[in-house]
């Protein structure tokens, strides 16, 4: 592909990504300002090095690898460890999406969100990274080794890796017998 071939490539994906990347630096670094400056850096970093882009190569894992380690800098420079934020998937709505969610079953399912959250945020930064990109950003297996620089033999250890430690951490909070649906839907999203 031409330069300038990738260069309205780069364009295009950094147009249509561009929510992703800044939801991706969000939840890594949990402040808007931040994840703002993340995102602004890594394109500018990205347009900048476009000319080292092998033909053939995917843009869209190079933002994210890119993104990823700009975060992971901006978190270096401060001491702090990325964040995973779990978003709740039902918005308040029943688990068919039709109906609103009973206040109880409302409040059970915020406190399921901020039981993920928190386990999530105790996983090692290799596995939250990759629980954002394959589970948050529905990233493929080789799309999340490519942004994360890793073979995707690494990718699919560190998901089964935190896999499991979470369904280990949160089976009491989705084994609830008294809510079996929600609680195996919200496994399905660890798992």
């Amino acid at each position: 592909m031409s330069k300038a071939g990738f260069k309205q490539e780069f364009c295009a994906v950094a147009t249509h990504e561009l929510n992703a990347l800044y939801r991706t630096a969000l939840r890594l670094l949990r402040d808007h300002d931040e994840a703002e400056d993340a995102v602004q850096e890594s394109l500018d970093k990205g347009w900048r090095n476009l000319g080292q882009l092998e033909a053939g190569a995917r843009l869209k894992p190079w933002l994210f690898k890119i993104l990823t380690n700009t975060c992971l800098d901006y978190l270096r420079s401060k001491g702090r460890r990325p964040q995973v934020e779990f978003n709740e998937q039902d918005h308040g709505m029943d688990d068919e999406g039709k109906r609103p969610a009973r206040p109880d079953d409302q409040l059970h399912n915020r406190q399921v969100g901020q039981a993920i959250n928190l386990e999530i945020d105790r996983l090692p930064a290799d596995q939250q990274a990759v629980v954002q990109l394959v589970i948050v950003e529905q990233f493929s297996y080789e799309d999340a080794a490519d942004a994360l620089d890793v073979p995707v033999g690494t990718v699919r250890s560190r998901l089964s890796r935190a896999r499991a430690s979470l369904s280990e951490a949160l089976k009491d909070v989705l084994g609830d017998a008294d809510r079996p649906a929600q609680g195996q839907a919200r496994l399905k999203l660890v798992k």
